[in-house]
């Protein structure tokens, strides 16, 4: 591909000159990749607005104090409303001033009556701890600000919930350790007049289909001890952010979308790995050529923040970029969830203070968290929606100074089509976010926990929704609510709260033992545990290999024990589906879309040990290992494609059909984040020449989580757009047999096999037909 070079107005470079740093790396013959595309995105100057009323001395001093001597517009708008009360979500870039947008309304708050309260909730503990130490420079008198999560040791929790009246934590430490216990947070409940819902684009499927339950019983509590706070939510940019806001809260929510902050120029640029074999499809990985931009930008002291897709990438580029910088390596660090409390904080404070060069991490910090004074973010891989991309962005050039931004391409479908389709990641709508608090299991799981909380009655459906009696009737028929009069009780002892995940559905979490210290490293969901910490499995933390010698499933718990190894691990994983229940079928010709329930069985068989290449050896040794664990089965919704036998002939792909559906199932996971804010770990998908269900070749993806996320609703009703992306990918891929970049998946429990590019093509083409107006699938149905 040629390249091509946007100068979008004109801007000033201070410091370091990013474009000649890009001329180098083009002319750097160490350096491989191609510079695909472009940017200069300009400077842009600040607006003001005015708040109404204006605020009183008190607050007008430490607004000054801070150095805000007027707020930018969307501040002053944002603020405005909160006064008054309305529930609002925020949504503007990143660094553009939202945490004021409701710092401002709680300090005020304050000072007119210290004994009123605000909650405020972070999708991370990271986040929580910076905003609580931004609070406390407010220097509000009677506004103690603290963070109340997993962290805080137990003997300090009586001391903050008793004193502070502005508490920072997380929707998991809301959910079991305040809910449940909100008689020892009566009186800071009782003159409750904030509830801020930061990052709020953070809460999809699983993890927000439970936010949003919490918060609906927040909201009941809240009722209980007679307050009803005003519900403020951030936002990065998302396609329906006033949509998610009302699912999330059960509230009417308005939107704010506007940002009138100053930003810095920003040199924006695409690079894509050098070929390893074009006819197969192999590039040169992402993280090795990430690595060598991140050397390069460190050598030169250019303070460099490095996401990668994966625990396993961000700790890879760290662990080589540290060996090659010798002495400066000794400045870098990588930063992902699963540390320690200790490991987390120390890194974060060698990072806020300026001590590091680089760190590399995963999304863990692509939040709003003040990371200072970085001027360069090098994004390795495309981080599966835009949204994120531009979060990820957003984290460089804080102060204002001009920074450069470089997503560096992965093999996989969707990183290949930005960087064939590079204007998409600006012009591009950003994707929906989908919750589903209406998750029967979900839904089920939380009843019980309002029930312990409060006795539920009939007129609860106002904050838990319609289905709750269904639900009721459900948890009293296995015997954990009892019935009294008008109202139902918890019929255990303990909190249910306590037994269930935020984040896992329900599942277990196994806790990651280092066998040789003795000491907790981390931890992992049940359904991951099985496929990647498996006996014999290879785990990677803080740049280090461990094999996993013990998979306790009784005890939840994994043993690991650094090693030296030439091999990773792949896990070998059996699929079934049955279709339990089908509603809106729809036709376009022959080819058939559906959606509806399904009950998918998993189980992983082995695993397959993937020998590094030795010097004068022409390939891979590889060897295999069976196992002997428990079948998973997964109740989820899901939407999936019929293809009859009449459709198939006329394809052509009857000799090749199972690698056909099969390639063109990958083709089409891949295209979803194009729909929907999702990733592969959210969906799953199966493929069949003939299903005992549907009578004919079929394809289906379901989401990832019991009961569903809300994902396969999106992605049905964007069916048409999600089948011509796919086969847009298949097209333009150079490859001949197929490769990472259009149909492989990492995450294939079947190791890829079989693939059939070529079938895929020509049976998405087949079944997409010649109906296209100006390059576009003409609606049907």
């Amino acid at each position: 591909m040629s390249h091509r070079w946007f100068i979008m107005g004109d801007m000033s470079v201070p410091g370091v000159d990013f474009q000649a740093v890009l001329r180098e790396w083009g002319e750097n013959p160490d350096l491989g990749g191609e510079l695909v595309y472009h940017r200069v995105e300009p400077e842009r100057r600040a607006r003001y607005g005015d708040l109404d009323p204006a605020p009183g001395p008190a607050l007008g001093e430490r607004l000054a104090a801070r150095g805000v001597n007027r707020l930018y517009r969307h501040q002053a708008q944002a603020v405005n409303r909160i006064r008054r009360g309305e529930h609002t979500v925020v949504v503007s870039g990143t660094a553009s001033g939202k945490s004021l947008c409701y710092q401002a309304p709680i300090a005020e708050a304050v000072l007119d009556d210290p004994s009123r309260t605000a909650l405020l909730l972070f999708p991370t503990k990271a986040l929580a701890q910076d905003q609580a130490r931004s609070l406390r420079e407010w220097d509000v008198p009677g506004l103690v600000a603290a963070a109340y999560d997993g962290d805080l040791p137990a003997a300090e929790r009586p001391r903050v919930r008793n004193r502070a009246n502005v508490i920072l934590t997380n929707p998991d430490m809301l959910h079991y350790g305040v809910l449940p216990h909100h008689r020892k947070w009566g009186r800071f409940l009782s003159r409750l007049t904030y509830v801020v819902v930061d990052e709020m684009h953070y809460l999809k499927g699983m993890f927000g289909s439970h936010t949003a339950l919490v918060l609906r019983r927040l909201r009941r509590i809240a009722a209980h001890y007679r307050a009803d706070p005003t519900f403020v939510f951030t936002s990065a940019t998302i396609g329906n952010p006033e949509e998610l806001a009302r699912r999330l809260s059960g509230l009417q929510v308005s939107a704010l979308q506007e940002d009138h902050s100053p930003a810095g120029a920003r040199v924006v640029a695409l690079w894509n790995p050098p070929w390893e074999d074009q006819e197969a499809g192999e590039r040169r990985s992402a993280q090795a050529e990430t690595t060598d931009l991140l050397v390069d930008l460190v050598a030169r002291r250019v303070n460099t923040i490095t996401f990668a897709r994966s625990r396993k990438g961000a700790e890879l580029v760290y662990r080589w970029a540290a060996r090659r910088l010798g002495g400066l390596g000794r400045r870098l660090a990588s930063y992902r969830a699963g540390y320690t409390a200790a490991d987390r904080r120390r890194i974060e404070q060698n990072l806020f203070s300026g001590k590091l060069l680089g760190i590399t991490t995963t999304n863990a910090l692509e939040l709003g968290i003040d990371v200072g004074g970085l001027d360069a973010a090098l994004i390795s891989s495309f981080p599966g929606t835009l949204s994120s991309f531009r979060q990820q962005a957003g984290r460089a050039g804080r102060s204002r100074e001009t920074s450069l931004v470089t997503l560096v391409g992965g093999n996989d479908a969707l990183d290949q089509y930005f960087m064939h389709h590079p204007e998409e990641l600006f012009s591009r709508p950003p994707e929906t976010a989908v919750v589903n608090p209406d998750n029967p299991t979900v839904l089920r799981a939380h009843t019980g926990c309002a029930a312990y909380e409060l006795p539920l009655r009939l007129s609860d459906r106002q904050y838990l929704g319609e289905e709750l009696e269904e639900s009721v009737r459900a948890l009293v028929g296995e015997g954990k609510l009892r019935q009294t009069e008008d109202r139902i009780h918890w019929a255990g002892g303990k909190s249910p709260a306590h037994a269930m995940s935020l984040r896992t559905a329900g599942d277990r979490v196994f806790v990651i033992y280092d066998l040789d210290g003795s000491r907790p490293m981390g931890n992992m969901e049940r359904e991951r545990a099985f496929r990647d910490a498996h006996e014999g499995a290879v785990y990677l933390h803080q740049g280090d290999d461990y094999l996993v010698e013990r998979l306790d499933i009784d005890r939840g718990e994994i043993g690991v024990r650094r090693a030296e190894v030439d091999f990773h691990t792949e896990p070998k994983v059996d699929d079934s589906l049955e279709v339990v229940e089908e509603s809106a079928p729809v036709r376009l010709g022959e080819l058939g879309f559906h959606l509806g329930k399904v009950v998918v069985s998993s189980q992983v068989k082995g695993f397959r040990r993937q020998y590094r290449r030795r010097s004068r050896e022409r390939g891979p040794r590889t060897e295999y290992v069976p196992l002997d664990l428990p079948e998973n089965r997964l109740e989820t919704a899901a939407f999936w494609f019929t293809f009859p036998q009449g459709l198939l002939a006329r394809a052509g792909v009857s000799k090749v059909l199972p690698g056909a559906l099969h390639a063109a199932e990958h083709t089409l996971i891949a295209m979803m984040p194009l729909f929907a804010i999702c990733d592969r770990s959210d969906i799953g998908g199966l493929s069949t020449p003939l299903h005992p269900d549907t009578g004919c070749g079929s394809i289906f993806i379901y989401d990832g989580y019991p009961g569903g996320a809300g994902i396969a609703p999106v992605a049905f009703a964007a069916r048409l757009e999600l089948m011509e992306a796919a086969w847009n990918a298949l097209r333009r891929c150079p490859c001949a047999a197929g490769c990472p970049s259009c149909v492989q998946s990492p995450k294939c429990g079947n190791w890829n096999e079989p693939l059939s590019k070529p079938g895929a093509a020509r049976l998405l083409q087949t079944a997409l037909g010649a109906h296209r107006v100006s390059g576009r699938v003409a609606r049907a149905g």
